[in-house]
């Protein structure tokens, strides 16, 4: 099981807004086959205006499946037009669980 990680650093003020856009995401995909999620925002340490998301997948050939199925979609073409304007990056990682 991969765990894969993927932190937005939002404009400031932003983070808010981020987390709810994170949320559209995942109920646009909710039948994609992502498997369970979970999203976190920061408590006022280190940097700020942060937004990390969580989401456990098989494999890293799910993911590239998963990809796939986003790219051709037409709803999420429209979030991530709209995502854009509210984060200054990104930065993603995969985990193992062991």
């Amino acid at each position: 099981m991969i765990v894969q990680r993927r932190i937005f650093k939002a404009k400031v003020g932003q983070a808010p807004t981020v987390a709810s856009k994170v949320k559209e995401f995942v109920k646009i995909t909710k039948d994609f086959g992502w498997g369970q999620s979970r999203i976190y925002t920061d408590y006022l340490s280190g940097e700020t205006d942060r937004v990390a998301w969580e989401v456990e997948i098989e494999s890293l050939g799910q993911i590239e499946s998963l990809y796939a199925k986003c790219a051709d979609n037409a709803e999420l073409q429209a979030w991530f037009g709209g995502m854009m304007p509210l984060i200054e990056s990104a930065s993603v990682k995969h985990w193992t669980i062991e």
